[in-house]
């Protein structure tokens, strides 16, 4: 019914005729759930336009219920020449167009979401996942022989020969005999666990066959190098080699005209480690079409004056030494890219020996800042992790009235008081996180007025700790995540009237649970590394805001293995995520969590009492056998609940 409505919302200028003929084929069908959704389907689906219908039929090479990254499945699309426009750039905003649509018609879900609104992942549930795969294999989109797991790893209409049965070494084992392969514009390879050892000489024989390949990823594969082969792929427009063991150096004597995306190495944004990355390869200046370059580090200082030739580059995520020259062209290049470059991302990595200087509090002389000659006019994402002996790099970036930024992320460096006063008049600022920096004074204070867009406040592992909301200071925060590591307070957290979600990580953040007793709209609550006792259980059991509560691990204390939930607890409860080893068994008495609707609990973790939960819809089980106990509650449910088991993929 909701992509019925949806389907109304987005185009509600429908004749009477159009109504009336779809009100005669609904009340000609037999009554049944299945025959009135596939109706209500085929009106939505009919009322796409023609791309967008291929874009959504695509959705069925993938498993139902499996999490699809946005930024993937643009860049398939573009690549499978599901959307029609002439040149790249259009061809992406018109995936993106097609993205949101699906989205607001719920044709798919969304899984994550970004800090600043956009849906980051989408999920296609089961109902229409059944309906799309129906169309796609009558258009012969998707190979009837191919399984979900082996179909996702290819382009449509690929002809390839594998059963069902079959898993993904076989398919690389015909590559060198097969003619079909010729023909295959995407390879998505991510998670495959067959490419290592010897089995990594396949790369060269993808690299010799697949000339016509536009889209190839190896992300999170134990691959340790690169075939020189590579340079064949000259059609090549999309190359991933992010989370795999590939060396810096592979990527130097990489040379493809037409790629438009090089993502590479890794970054652990959950700890102050700079994580790997790839080198910048030396005739970068050739590769015009770059749009997005990701994660590279400048071997050479000259590497960067190269990067500065790239005027269509959207995205840049670069890697610097921390010296003077490296600074002085990484300043001059960011300046020659001021009309394009959208979203920066720099690391610095620190001095190799001590002697050679620390980081400095204090501005960028002039002599540097100066080589920023050109602001960036359309920046919306700034990230800065690791600090500079010359001065900070972050005043450059956040002064001016016609500001764009969205998105602030800092790492492992210094904030200055001067700092947050200029981040607080930010006009566009929704997101600001704060992970392992070092603040001249322990105070983050949010003064009235100040922080008036912000919605997503992030603060890890920092010096910071106390925090203060004034009266009128950041009125739109929506989501806060704190993970502190030494004993820190927070108040005026009631004068933030649309927080609805918090998240708290690591033992000293328990201890603030407290202070958020009076933020009467939070919605979601997540735990993690708490720490917590049954006692503070039963005082978020009284909250009447809480809709949804994550138990992640160590949340609770290793002495408390069972949680009880009573009558009259959790009244608004709808939903319950359990991820915690040290909860073994969860018990629901009559009359608890009356509107609890889904639980997703894990292996380690017992369910007793669900039969007494009279809303429950919904059950998912993180790995593991499904006890016999919830088998019989299930099946003893007067609602019949579903059940789905999440266990670990096999299949490639």
């Amino acid at each position: 019914m909701k992509i019925f409505t949806h389907a109304l919302y987005a185009n509600p200028k429908r004749s009477n005729e159009e109504l009336l003929k779809l009100h005669s084929t609904l009340r000609a069908l037999p009554t049944s759930f299945h025959n009135i959704a596939k109706v209500m389907f085929k009106f939505s689906y009919n009322d796409l336009p023609k791309e967008y219908k291929s874009c959504l039929l695509y959705l069925a090479i993938f498993p139902p219920g499996y999490k699809i990254r946005r930024s993937t499945l643009i860049t398939r699309w573009v690549a499978e020449g599901l959307t029609s426009k002439e040149d790249w750039p259009s061809s992406v905003c018109q995936a993106n167009r097609c993205f949101d649509a699906l989205v607001d018609r719920c044709l798919v879900y969304p899984a994550d979401i970004g800090a600043t609104g956009n849906v980051k992942s989408c999920v296609v549930g089961d109902p229409v996942h059944g309906f799309i795969t129906a169309i796609a294999r009558k258009q012969h989109m998707v190979e009837t022989r191919l399984s979900h797991h082996l179909a996702r790893h290819f382009s449509i209409f690929n002809e390839i020969q594998l059963r069902s049965s079959d898993k993904i070494d076989k398919f690389f084992q015909g590559i060198s005999k097969s003619p079909r392969v010729s023909l295959l514009k995407v390879l998505d390879l991510e998670g495959c666990p067959y490419l290592v050892g010897k089995n990594q000489r396949y790369l060269k024989d993808i690299c010799s066959k697949m000339l016509l390949l536009k889209y190839l990823s190896l992300r999170r594969i134990c691959i340790t190098q690169l075939p020189r082969e590579i340079n064949n792929l000259h059609e090549l427009e999309v190359l991933d080699i992010r989370e795999t063991k590939v060396p810096p150096h592979a990527t130097t004597n990489i040379l493809l005209l037409k790629l438009k995306r090089l993502l590479a190495g890794h970054i652990d944004q959950n700890t102050s480690n700079f994580g790997s990355s790839g080198q910048i390869p030396r005739r970068i200046d050739k590769m015009v079409n770059m749009e997005v370059l990701s994660n590279v580090k400048a071997q050479q200082s000259h590497d960067l004056k190269e990067v500065g030739k790239l005027w269509q580059l959207r995205k840049l995520g670069v890697v610097i030494d921390d010296k003077d020259s490296h600074l002085r062209n990484f300043l001059q290049t960011i300046s020659d890219l001021h009309e394009c470059l959208c979203s920066l991302s720099v690391t610095t990595i620190p001095a190799a020996t001590p002697h050679e200087g620390t980081p400095s509090s204090a501005e960028l002389p002039g002599g540097i800042a100066s080589l920023l000659e050109n602001h960036p006019k359309i920046l919306e994402s700034l990230s800065i992790r690791g600090a500079t002996q010359k001065g900070r790099l972050l005043p450059l970036f956040i002064k001016g009235d016609k500001n764009k930024l969205a998105k602030v992320t800092l790492g492992s460096t210094l904030l200055s008081q001067d700092d947050l006063v200029d981040l607080a008049k930010l006009p566009k600022l929704q997101f600001i996180r704060l992970q392992h920096i070092a603040c001249t004074e322990p105070m983050l204070n949010f003064k009235k007025g100040e922080f008036s867009c912000l919605k997503y406040l992030v603060v890890e592992g920092s010096d910071l700790t106390d925090i203060t909301f004034e009266d009128g200071a950041a009125p739109e925060i929506e989501k806060m995540v704190l993970s502190f590591t030494t004993t820190g307070s927070i108040s005026g957290i009631d004068r933030l009237p649309k927080l609805k979600e918090l998240e708290l990580n690591d033992s000293f953040c328990g201890s603030l649970l407290s202070s958020f007793d009076k933020a009467a709209h939070i919605a979601k609550l997540t735990l993690r590394g708490t720490l917590l006792e049954q006692d503070a259980l039963q005082i978020l059991a009284k909250k009447p805001s809480i809709r949804t509560l994550v138990l992640l691990d160590k949340s609770f204390s290793g002495g408390q293995n069972e949680i009880t939930l009573k009558k009259d607890e959790f009244l608004w409860l709808n939903v319950l995520v359990v991820d915690c080893s040290a909860i073994t068994k969860i018990v629901f008495i009559c009359g608890s969590a009356p509107r609890l609707e889904k639980i997703v609990w894990s292996s380690f973790t017992t369910l007793s009492g669900i039969d007494k939960l009279p809303r429950l819809k919904e059950l998912e089980l993180n790995g593991g056998q499904v006890p016999d106990e919830v088998r019989e509650a299930i099946e003893k449910h007067k609602n019949k609940p579903s059940l789905k088991l999440n266990g670990p993929e096999t299949q490639d």
